[in-house]
């Protein structure tokens, strides 16, 4: 009986030791890259973090989360990580998306083609979103030259390649 109290005495003070840190408290421990980073998507973006890529870009460090907003919004957004600055947020669509379709002026074919040109390898994933009014495609393609993936952005009005990003690693499941 003695043991029971005890642990339920540990319980409930660790419970209220718990209870009484704020949000300014947990804050406050959180001081890596990637914490701080984290605290300004989801300050941006209120909604679960579904994944996490660590990525190359033009000799830049970033993290990319992908964030299912409490709205239903599939959402990827990326942050510097030397400064914490939020950057490049595209709203994820379905690839049959009326407005999508629409909106593009080449196929996913070409815009594939012109990713596989620049980055060859295998697509292991394909995206489909706005980045504001601009529909875009994204591709991964697994370059056995790099030994990772390379993330490739095509203009799907132009067919320009926006972005080229080496993916470092990949938490998660995309959205």
């Amino acid at each position: 009986m003695k043991k029971i109290i005890l642990a339920l005495s540990v319980a409930g003070f660790s419970m209220n030791t718990f209870a009484a840190h704020t949000e300014d408290d947990i804050k406050k421990v959180l001081t890596s890259d990637l914490d701080k980073c984290f605290i300004a998507a989801h300050k941006k973006y209120e909604g679960h973090i579904v994944s996490l890529e660590r990525e190359v870009e033009d000799g830049q460090a970033i993290y990319e989360f992908d964030i299912k907003t409490k709205d239903g919004k599939e959402l990827e957004i990326e942050c510097n990580v030397a400064t914490a600055e939020l950057a490049d947020e595209e709203v994820e669509v379905a690839k049959d998306d009326k407005k999508f379709t629409s909106a593009v002026k080449i196929s996913a074919e070409e815009a594939e083609k012109i990713a596989l040109e620049n980055t060859p390898g295998k697509v292991t994933e394909r995206e489909y979103a706005f980045e504001g009014d601009l529909p875009v495609y994204e591709f991964d393609i697994y370059s056995e030259k790099i030994g990772h993936e390379v993330e490739i952005e095509i203009n799907g009005v132009t067919g320009e390649i926006m972005e080229r990003e080496i993916e470092i690693y990949d938490i998660g499941e995309d959205s």
